[in-house]
């Protein structure tokens, strides 16, 4: 009867072809490995900079909104740890100020969100980068090299602008007038306060007719999110004080919001 099997050179031809197989897996795996912690980075990274800054699809203002500034020295703790930050309430209008952490869900991992797919943490505003930009070390976990992740690619400007357009009532003509100017009404007075978080703590600037020029108003450097607006207007001396008011989401990079606030 003969006898089935592999001779000693087979068994060596084999074991070699399998080492030279596994020697070309491995840094495949590794890379795969890598493209998938540097997608989960990306990823990471994107739901904190939407979390600081808002969602815009939603129109949000995230931990800014409500603090009015970003997280100071670079300080990613201070987005669930509230430490010395204004608890968070309520001001006008039901408008929120104030720390409403925690902002990221940490599942089981407390600190997770500090740290890159790699455990390396993240830097934050830290030059070169620019404001509010978010660097990950990348797979070398050595910051400044080739393979670092940065998200946004530019630096960020969290602050806007607001025109608030003045629809007074007029009950000699039972209309609205659109920004009416002193020129036609010498004895008008009118009054615009925009509502914004000064470090987490309510705050209001006030532009009024008398001394300035009359309405449209502008509000421009104001941190973006949801405020407050309230108006008031006198067209003649001893005539009704008409007033309005209204929130408004402004948004950042400078661009510009209008309002138009109807007082009646």
């Amino acid at each position: 009867m003969r006898r089935s099997g592999f001779t000693l050179l087979e068994v060596i031809i084999a074991i070699a072809i399998l080492s030279i197989l596994a020697s070309m897996a491995v840094p495949y795996a590794a890379r795969l490995i890598d493209k998938s912690r540097e997608e989960s980075t990306r990823q990471e990274m994107e739901n904190i900079y939407n979390i600081i800054l808002g969602d815009p699809k939603v129109s949000t203002g995230g931990y800014a909104g409500d603090l009015g500034r970003m997280p100071a020295g670079g300080d990613f703790t201070q987005l669930n740890v509230q430490g010395a930050q204004p608890a968070g309430g309520t001001g006008l209008l039901g408008v929120k100020f104030g720390w409403y952490g925690p902002y990221v869900n940490t599942g089981f991992d407390p600190q997770g969100y500090m740290n890159d797919a790699w455990g390396t943490a993240y830097r934050y505003g830290v030059a070169p980068d620019g404001a509010g930009q978010i660097r990950s070390a990348g797979a070398d976990r050595v910051f400044l090299t080739a393979d670092d992740i940065v998200y946004p690619p530019n630096a960020v400007v969290f602050t806007g602008q607001l025109l608030v357009n003045l629809h007074v009532w007029d009950n000699g003509t039972s209309q609205f007038l659109l920004n009416p100017q002193p020129g036609a009404f010498p004895q008008m007075t009118a009054n615009v306060t925009f509502y914004y978080s000064n470090n987490g703590n309510q705050a209001s600037v006030a532009l009024n007719l008398p001394p300035s020029a009359g309405p449209p108003y502008s509000f421009n450097g104001y941190h973006q999110g949801l405020h407050a607006v309230t108006g008031t207007c006198r067209l003649t001396l001893g005539g009704p004080l008409v007033s309005g008011q209204a929130t408004v989401y402004v948004p950042g990079n400078n661009q510009q919001a209008q309002l138009n606030m109807y007082l009646r």
